[in-house]
């Protein structure tokens, strides 16, 4: 797991409990998005609309309880982005 998902979830967790929502995911990316993008912590095209911040929140979700752990977070996230 890289320091590169570490330091994105903590940007994305907005509630800072551990856990990332979809909601927090989608308005996370879409406010803080193109800031992490520029500073390197995050890969421009992976700044996207409301569905494809919901598409990576899925394709994470792999038990379905509807939040992200930082495990699952981060291996979709490593494997999606080439970290």
């Amino acid at each position: 797991m890289s320091e590169k998902a570490r330091k994105l979830f903590e940007a994305l967790d907005l509630n800072s409990d551990g856990v990332l929502t979809r909601a927090e995911v989608i308005t996370a990316l879409r406010s803080k998005g193109p800031t992490l993008a520029a500073g390197g912590d995050l890969p421009f095209w992976g700044v996207g609309d409301a569905d494809t911040s919901s598409a990576l929140f899925d394709a994470a979700d792999q038990n379905g309880d509807a939040v992200l752990s930082f495990e699952e977070f981060s291996r979709e996230v490593d494997r999606r982005f080439g970290w």
